[in-house]
């Protein structure tokens, strides 16, 4: 059908990509393809299962994308034009190898700036020196060259309108360097790969634009996610997500999403806002009612041209290490 869209969700098996695919099959009116590009194919069948038992007409297919892998992205984008060509691109999958809690910081945070602590990733200890099989700093290939490069690899297989939507997050301000931009050696690499998100977008916006296609990035507030199962600690995603709820809801402080489907609020807004109405220059982010009910609210990136300028540089280098068909 030539009003069939195409949308490409990375990390889509679970959290917040999940949750966009949910949205994306529940939207009236439209005949939407999903394509959930997922690491493990396992847990992409299960949620692949999941949406079609609550979507029974819904089109959702799978495709093998492990971002932190130049080959496996590069192999990904081919599958994914085989499949046809792509309206929405959801650069979602992201990753926080984290190593233990951080007592220190959680007592400093606590006493100094308990809301922001609240937002923040200070009260955990990220590991260092982490490296992908391509030789990339991991977090780095993860969040972000991994997804620059399958965009790179999708461009002629995108349609003439359609989006690319990066998901954001409000640490990326925090601890980037440029002479360790990869953040190999920092103590901080989920913010840092963060913080080049809102760096490229305006560049990476300029530079698609000559092919009609669009750069966003959304924001979800502060989810209950899996990012701490890997510390083994029961009671702790419970303890949180009541801190969550009581700031939410006796302090009004809507950054607190809490669930997966409230999070994912800014990229569905991002993916059927007319464009007029949508500022590439801008982030946008998920927010909830006391009530828990998702709207979206927006501020300028805090985005400054000689790093942009920079990382996309370096960026680009990447490319053209990666992919020699260029």
């Amino acid at each position: 059908m030539p009003d069939t869209q195409l949308a490409v969700v990375t990390g889509g098996n679970s959290g917040v990509g999940l949750a966009i695919a949910r949205q994306l099959l529940a939207q009236p009116n439209a005949d939407i393809v999903v394509v959930l590009a997922c690491r493990s194919p396992k847990r992409a069948a299960g949620a692949r299962a999941e949406l079609l038992a609550a979507y029974p007409r819904g089109d959702v297919r799978l495709v093998a994308l492990d971002t932190s892998s130049a080959e496996s992205v590069l192999a990904a984008a081919r599958a994914i034009a085989e499949i046809g060509r792509v309206d929405l691109l959801f650069c979602n999958a992201g990753a926080m190898a984290i190593a233990s809690l951080s007592i220190p910081g959680i007592v400093r945070g606590l006493l100094t700036h308990p809301i922001e602590f609240f937002e923040s990733s200070e009260a955990l200890v990220q590991r260092r020196g982490l490296l992908s099989a391509d030789g990339l700093g991991l977090t780095f290939q993860t969040n972000t060259f991994g997804h620059y490069l399958l965009i790179h690899a999708l461009v002629p297989s995108m349609r003439s309108g359609a989006r690319v939507i990066w998901t954001g997050s409000s640490a990326s301000q925090l601890e980037f360097s440029a002479g360790d931009y990869q953040h190999i050696h920092g103590s901080k690499p989920y913010e840092s790969s963060k913080y080049i998100v809102d760096q490229i977008a305006v560049p990476l916006d300029q530079r698609l634009s000559k092919h009609g296609i669009r750069c966003f990035v959304a924001e979800p507030g502060n989810v209950c996610s899996g990012f701490l199962a890997g510390l083994q600690i029961p009671v702790l995603p419970l303890l949180i997500a009541l801190v969550f709820y009581l700031l939410r809801t006796l302090g009004g402080f809507g950054r607190f999403t809490i669930d997966a489907q409230c999070a994912s609020i800014a990229c569905i807004f991002l993916a059927f806002t007319d464009a007029e109405h949508l500022d590439p220059r801008l982030k946008y982010f998920s927010n909830s009612s006391r009530t828990g009910h998702p709207y979206v609210t927006y501020a300028p990136l805090a985005y400054h041209a000689n790093t942009a300028d920079f990382l996309v540089d370096r960026l680009d280098m990447l490319v053209a290490k990666f992919d020699t068909t260029t």
